[in-house]
């Protein structure tokens, strides 16, 4: 390409000085130049369609050499009044006798302020094609003979269009001796240089002797001396030089090169490099090739430390067909403040260059390698490798053996194509130790030094573009029987790895974590925005392993919250990595463990897209029972949490634990939830949170509250009832249920409660008697229930406890999850207990039916009934009875009238219920 482009801006050069040559010759013939101008013009529009502009006074010579001065002139582009080519100042003269022989002799050339454009277009024509059109019949040859050229000033651009690569030289300086065909003249040139692709910013200097035949294609460039300093290779202060000799027949297919040295220096991303080449001799011919010595020399200096490589090709001997070195060798030297590496490689080498095959048969190599951080301070390795390359073929065969302390890799790769590469390969281990090889790895419970403070990144994540994937072309595969780096053990890797431009795929993995074993597919495609698949089982996983301890932190007590500071401060949710998240699979684990809590059975589906994500399905065997359902996220703005779950037959205590840190209940039951939150904290999730929960129990307790304990502990400290007295929750304590339902609406993280039922042998709580929230953002209680004690108290609490029964008593659970309160309204209890004692002494003293009736009385049936057939000597029962026996018909109209109190009556029945009460 470089040689191309050279090739056409010379042409571009020469077809400017071929117009001023045709417009000296032109005007040579001419008494006063000047006069025809305006002809000359006209005729480069009507030839070129290019419009000619000479500015300048024309000045010419006749005798013995024909000769011209031109001024300033500029040349248009084709069809355009775009400037081509410009030319401050030129002169040039011919000898004339030379002319009869067809032979041009030139006086030197004088060129100063020149300039050039060209562009190539997207079509690959160039600018200047119509300046080198051909005429129907060729030029017979012409030999020229320059006495010298001499151009100052000068200025040349191109540009690729289809690439958008531009190139440009200026403060161009050429100065030659005599220039002929055949014959070695001196040439010396600077200039500078800018280019964009790759990025070059430098000033060029040359010198050598150079003879040119076109015709015999045949170039010998001797005494180079040529330098290139400036930025370029992607370096700053970067000099480039070359000496030396080259002689190039290709029309017998030879290159003799001779004193040949290359050198670089610069620096390279912070890092000062030297490289060099020298090859003092080198003959290739189609019946022998030989080169003495060639040698290589690498040296870098960086803040990590020094690295040498020092590379000798010894000499070369034989033919095209084959030619053979004694060896290859290499010398590595790295000295990086406490690690010290030291490696001696070395090989025959082969080649076939006609058929451009090389081989590298057995190539092999040491090295020591010394570092306070290695396991043992130090660590010794070999390696063998063999390659073969067919270049014309594009393949590459190459097979290794590497032995490194307690590690032994070996394998195969195979690459057909270069401009697109295939690659294959194999690679096997019996052990990989990286313990041996980088040390042992951190513990997974270490503590961070620091406390790390800052927020989360708020800057929207972008999808890596792995674009460069599409043209990597895999087929291979990983056996490895043990890796081992503490506290980790992987064993019985196997993975296929395939790539076809599409897709990047890791196919039948099988390997053994620890005591997990996974197996599975994972693929990436879509490279430009990539697509994550998955589909993997792992028969057991131990989340506990691979998670670091949680650092302990204060815990708020009742009275005395922990204070927000800048270390304990809340951090927002870091989604970023969900925003740029692409991926769709699926995860199934036999048996999980987080924290204390073991789950079977799980099954998650993810799909993620543009930071919105979903699982789905959620399934798990968890807590004695099974959880099916959905999450889904929305990361695009504030974050958004959406669950919808049903729990069946779950032990809801440890589930409580778990999700709000609260114990208070215990026993099995079902759930179904569906809630959504919203914010960018856990704090704002929970105070956002809204929907709605139903829960039903089986056989459970209400854990911290002794319901019959604590009404019993009353009734024997009626003394002190004066009031609400407050319980703190105790462990120890519980009360007992067999039946519990409740829903929860649940809006800006409060969830309110109305229809809790419940049965439990001591008491009934029917729907409608109790009402109440649940604070889940402050983690705070304020419920009050209503229960009412049973007859069922006999069994346990014998005669005392007994006389509770049919009480009913307000119970309020106020605190915090962690430290609930249960409240009972001791003075309400009070006057029930005193009213059940009352009861008791009455009805003993009555006796038979009416102590009956007077129970009727407190046992909640009508009052006025009961009290007309106490005051009538019959006991509500039975008077109900006597009633019933008689039937309607059998009623006289004077029995149907309502009896008419008696002042007596009147009199007990006030007596009676002030001693109630009423």
């Amino acid at each position: 390409m470089k040689n191309t482009l050279l090739k056409k801006i010379l042409y571009a050069v020469a077809a400017v000085i071929g117009l001023v040559l045709l417009l000296v010759v032109y005007l040579a013939v001419t008494f006063d130049p000047n006069d025809y101008k305006a002809t000359v013009i006209q005729l480069v529009k009507d030839k070129k369609q290019r419009t000619l502009d000479i500015k300048g006074e024309i000045k010419l010579s006749f005798w013995p050499k024909i000769g011209a001065d031109l001024g300033e002139l500029t040349l248009s582009e084709h069809q355009s009044d775009k400037q081509f080519a410009a030319i401050k100042g030129a002169k040039v003269a011919l000898a004339i006798l030379p002319l009869l022989r067809k032979e041009i002799v030139v006086d030197t050339v004088y060129l100063d302020g020149a300039q050039v454009n060209v562009i190539q277009h997207a079509d690959g024509s160039f600018n200047f094609d119509d300046l080198l059109s051909k005429e129907e019949q060729e030029s017979e040859q012409i030999n020229f003979d320059v006495q010298g050229v001499k151009i100052t000033n000068t200025q040349a651009s191109f540009i690729n269009e289809a690439s958008g690569a531009k190139y440009s030289v200026d403060q161009f300086n050429l100065t030659t001796g005599q220039v002929a065909v055949k014959t070695p003249f001196d040439l010396a040139a600077d200039f500078h240089l800018v280019a964009n692709q790759p990025v070059v910013d430098a000033l060029a200097k040359i010198k050598a002797n150079v003879m040119v035949d076109p015709e015999a294609k045949h170039f010998v460039v001797k005494g180079l001396d040529a330098s290139l300093k400036g930025a370029l290779l992607d370096g700053k202060d970067v000099n480039v030089t070359a000496q030396g000799a080259v002689d190039i027949d290709a029309a017998q297919t030879a290159l003799n090169v001779s004193g040949l040295k290359l050198a670089m220096q610069g620096e390279f991303n912070g890092a000062k490099r030297d490289v060099s080449l020298q090859a003092p001799a080198l003959a290739v011919n189609p019946k022998q090739i030989a080169s003495e010595k060639v040698i290589l020399a690498l040296k870098q200096q960086d803040a990590q430390g020094d690295f040498n490589l020092d590379v000798v090709l010894a000499e070369l001997k034989g033919n095209q067909q084959a030619v053979e070195s004694k060896g290859i060798t290499a010398d590595v030297k790295v000295n990086a403040g406490a690690r010290k590496v030291d490696g001696h490689f070395e090989s025959p080498v082969k080649a076939n260059l006609a058929d451009m095959i090389f081989d590298v048969p057995a190539l092999a190599g040491k090295f020591d390698i010394k570092d306070p951080a290695l396991p043992n301070g130090a660590m010794q390795g070999q390696f063998k490798l063999s390659a073969n390359a067919d270049v014309k073929q594009e393949k590459v065969k190459t097979s290794f053996d590497l032995n490194l302390a307690e590690t032994r890799l070996n394998g195969d790769v195979s690459v057909a194509g270069f401009k697109t590469p295939h690659i294959g390969f194999k690679v096997h281990a019996d052990t990989l130790n990286l313990n041996a090889l980088l040390g042992t790895g951190k513990a997974k419970n270490s503590a961070p030094a620091t406390t790390s403070t800052a927020k989360a990144d708020t800057k929207p994540a972008q999808a890596a573009d792995l674009s460069a994937l599409k043209t990597l072309f895999l087929d291979g595969s990983i056996n490895i029987g043990k890796i081992l780096y503490s506290p980790y053990t992987l064993t019985g890797l196997n993975v296929g790895i395939k790539a076809d431009g599409q897709k990047l795929a890791l196919q039948g993995l099988d390997v053994k974590l620890d005591e997990s074993r996974i197996h599975g597919n994972v693929g990436i495609s879509q490279f430009n925005k990539p697509l994550y698949t998955f589909d993997l089982n792992i028969d057991k996983l131990d989340l506990n392993r691979y998670l670091p301890e949680q650092p302990k932190t204060a815990v708020a007590t009742e009275n005395k919250p922990v204070a927000k500071t800048a270390a304990n401060e809340e951090q927002p949710l870091d989604l970023s990595a969900l925003k740029a998240l692409n991926a769709q699979g699926s995860i199934r684990i036999g048996w999980l463990k987080y924290g204390k809590t073991e789950a079977k059975n799980l099954n998650i589906g993810l799909k993620a897209q543009d930071g919105l994500a979903s699982l789905e399905p959620l399934n798990v065997d968890v807590y004695q029972g099974t959880v099916r359902g959905a999450v889904s996220v929305d990361a695009r703005a504030n974050p958004a949490f959406t669950i919808k779950q049903s729990l069946q037959n779950i032990a809801v205590g440890p589930l409580l634990v778990d999700t709000i840190n609260n114990d208070m209940l215990s026993g099995t039951g079902n759930v179904t939830l569906d809630v959504t939150a919203q914010g960018n904290t856990v704090t704002a999730l929970k105070k956002s949170l809204g929907g709605s929960v139903d829960l039903r129990m089986a056989d459970g307790a209400v854990k911290g509250f002794d319901l019959a304990g604590t009404i019993r502990d009353a009734k024997a400290k009626l003394s002190l009832l004066k009031g609400q007295s407050n319980t703190v929750a105790d462990d120890n304590k519980k009360t007992d249920f067999s039946e519990l339902t409740a829903t929860f609406n649940i809006k800006n993280g409060v969830a309110h409660n109305d229809d809790l039922a419940m049965k439990a042998p001591i008491f009934r709580l029917p729907k409608g008697e109790s009402k109440g929230d649940i604070d889940i953002g402050k983690e705070q209680i304020n419920y009050l229930a209503k229960p009412t004690l049973v007859n069922t108290l006999k069994g346990q609490g014998g005669k005392d406890a007994e006389q509770l029964a049919g009480i009913g008593v307000p119970i309020k659970v106020t605190g915090t999850f962690a430290a609930p309160k249960f409240g009972i309204d001791m003075a309400a209890l009070g006057q029930a207990l005193a009213k059940s004692a009352a009861l008791d002494a009455l009805t003993d003293k009555l006796g038979g039916d009416k102590a009956g009736a007077v129970k009727s009385l407190i046992g909640g049936e009508n009052k006025a009934d009961v009290l007309k057939g106490l005051l009538n000597g019959k006991s509500a029962a039975k008077n109900a009875e006597g009633e019933a026996a008689k039937s309607e018909s059998e009623k006289s109209p004077e029995e149907a009238k309502p009896a008419e109190e008696k002042p007596a009556d009147k009199l007990k029945q006030k007596a009676l219920k002030k001693l109630l009460n009423f």
